[in-house]
């Protein structure tokens, strides 16, 4: 029997996506740029294109997750975990390759730790509400 709960697995990935996605319109600032400049007020040319380009592979990510996440959800082909577990696998993936090839892409830039780098992201999504909530920060 079709349980239509399931459908609601995608919309966490859907608001993430979005989240991510509206920073990058025209006169915004990527989120990702906003979190890196947290610690690192001033981001050569070259860094704000990266965290540029790195939100938009966010976004793309979450959009792709949730249709495999919808499309599961709809045939139910796997468990609902299993999916949710690869999404989680894939995020701790992405994370921690940029993390790991940042200092080589930018060796002449220093970066903060990984405890630092959570503060600067919780406190990105505490001002205003959320991280969309001042887009033009």
């Amino acid at each position: 029997m079709f349980d239509g709960l399931r459908l609601l697995a995608p919309l966490p990935l859907l608001w993430l996506a979005a989240t991510f996605g509206r920073t990058l319109r025209a006169g915004h600032t990527p989120l990702i740029e906003r979190i890196a400049r947290r610690s690192t007020p001033g981001l050569s040319p070259q860094l704000c294109r990266h965290t540029r380009r790195l939100t938009a592979v966010w976004c793309g990510y979450f959009l792709a997750a949730a249709a495999l996440s919808a499309v599961n959800a709809w045939l139910g082909a796997i468990g609902a975990g299993s999916v949710g577990l690869a999404v989680l696998a894939g995020s701790v993936l992405m994370f921690v390759a940029e993390r790991w090839a940042r200092p080589w892409l930018f060796p002449q830039q220093a970066f903060p730790g990984l405890i630092q780098q959570l503060r600067d992201t919780w406190s990105v999504f505490r001002i205003s509400g959320g991280p969309g909530a001042n887009g033009r920060q």
